[in-house]
């Protein structure tokens, strides 16, 4: 049970239950991000900052929960589950969030608010099915079980962790058992969301005390430069303001592991949605030139809305497959943060541990490398390529760099604790890269190298 949950307003209650019943709809059936689902609808729906709260709260909770609440559900609905309609499977699902993990929610507010709103999305007749199974759920929680019928043990712990069997099997392989259960515990925990401050604008210091004089709290990072407030929304009008952005530690370290300097020539190969980019032109003082690279219009007029809010006019944004991508003059330093299996961002990205299949490794591996292929004939001779992933997946990190560097003898790796200030060697592993572990950091897991000419 979780009982840091804040209380929701009683005025848009039903509101922000709405709400996340639509994202995760988006989420199902839409194929779209969490995050990206959760700003649309926030933009459409008059919500307050506590609501706000409480919406996401039901939505990443759902999305991580999602195999023990389903669980749940079929031991208490008679028919078939699979055929259940899908609006008024999540807002089953929400209401048994609700009633298994917040705790400051009383659960008849979870059970007849649940029922209100499938009577005003559905009808009365499916409302009236919601309220029987809520109510049978919310008198029996204490005989709920969880045991799976007739499976493994590792079946039980996939069950007991709302983890996909696959992944788990994967994992055991590479680490114990005691150490993979770390791991899917940390991906359960709520992801704490860090600000980087914008030192364009302001500076790191000027701006704590900005902070502090306005009673807001914060935890310093670990990374020089990027807070994690206590409430997300306190910062909502200094990111309009453009003195903060939205970016995780990890994606942070990559860019320090570029080490950017004013006026060299930067290319961003998968730029969207422009942290990295405009990270980089605040540590080249926004001076020099940065190449942005994405396949989608929209994303590409995300990094520019994002880069003008921040007083950066050094990027140009290039819509394109990087993997083709010919540069008219060659790069300094190229950033490669590539797409991956997103392992390593399972508490962020809760969606993606159902999406997600063995399969996916190998079709991202050949992507990967046709990109650090391209990486290589966009750099100079004495060029710098930093290579990242948010995967935990050696077939995406290691394996990756050892086939690249066996086919270009000619570069080598240079070791993060080369570039790093001394606080971050802590991140730095013996074959020289970035490895950040949820379980063992505390930060979103990731991987981050960087190549040079021999």
């Amino acid at each position: 049970m979780d009982s840091r949950q804040k209380e929701p307003s009683k005025s848009n209650i039903m509101t922000a239950r709405e709400v996340a019943v639509k994202v995760l709809r988006e989420v199902d059936f839409g194929g779209v991000k969490s995050d990206t689902a959760i700003t649309t609808q926030f933009s459409i729906s008059p919500l307050d900052a506590v609501d706000k709260a409480f919406a996401m709260h039901m939505i990443y909770g759902t999305l991580r929960e999602k195999m023990k609440i389903d669980y749940i559900i079929q031991q208490f609905y008679k028919h078939d589950y699979n055929k259940m309609d899908a609006d008024v499977k999540n807002i089953l699902r929400i209401a048994v969030y609700q009633l298994f993990y917040l705790s400051k929610v009383p659960k008849w507010a979870a059970v007849n608010e649940s029922v209100e709103l499938a009577k005003r999305l559905k009808n009365q007749f499916l409302a009236n099915l919601v309220n029987g199974v809520l109510r049978n759920i919310a008198n029996n929680i204490e005989s709920v079980s969880f045991k799976t019928k007739g499976g493994t043990f590792a079946d039980q712990i996939a069950l007991q962790y709302s983890h996909p069997k696959w992944l788990l099997d994967r994992w055991l392989k590479r680490f114990g058992f005691s150490e993979v259960q770390e791991l899917m515990s940390a991906n359960n925990q709520i992801p704490k969301i860090s600000f980087r401050i914008n030192t364009l604008k302001t500076t790191i210091s000027a701006f704590r005390e900005r902070l502090t004089q306005s009673n807001i709290p914060f935890q310093e990072s670990p990374v020089f430069g990027f807070i994690t407030p206590e409430r997300f929304f306190d910062l909502e009008e200094f990111l309009k303001e453009g003195l903060v952005s939205v970016q995780s530690e990890s994606q942070g370290m990559a860019c320090l592991l570029l080490n950017p300097k004013p006026g060299e020539r930067i290319l961003d190969m998968c730029a969207a949605p422009g942290g990295k980019s405009t990270f980089l032109a605040e540590r080249m003082n926004n001076l020099g030139h940065i190449t942005a690279i994405d396949l989608y219009d929209n994303k590409l007029q995300q990094i520019r809305s994002q880069a003008e809010t921040l007083g950066i006019n050094i990027i140009e944004t290039v819509k394109g497959d990087a993997r083709k991508f010919v540069p008219t003059e060659k790069y300094d330093k190229v950033l490669l943060d590539t797409p991956c299996s997103g392992t390593g961002v399972l508490a962020r990205r809760a969606e993606l541990r159902w999406r997600l299949s063995p399969n996916d490794i190998v079709t991202m591996q050949k992507l990967q490398r046709e990109l650090l292929e391209n990486a290589v004939r966009c750099a100079k001779d004495d060029g710098v390529i930093v290579y990242a992933t948010c995967s935990l997946e050696p077939e995406e990190n290691y394996r990756q760099i050892e086939s690249f560097l066996e086919a270009h003898p000619d570069w080598r790796v240079q070791s993060a604790s080369e570039v790093l200030p001394a606080e971050l060697h802590q991140y730095v592993c013996e074959s020289g890269a970035i490895e950040i572990l949820p379980h063992r950091h505390h930060l979103d897991g990731a991987f981050s190298i960087r190549l040079v000419k021999k």
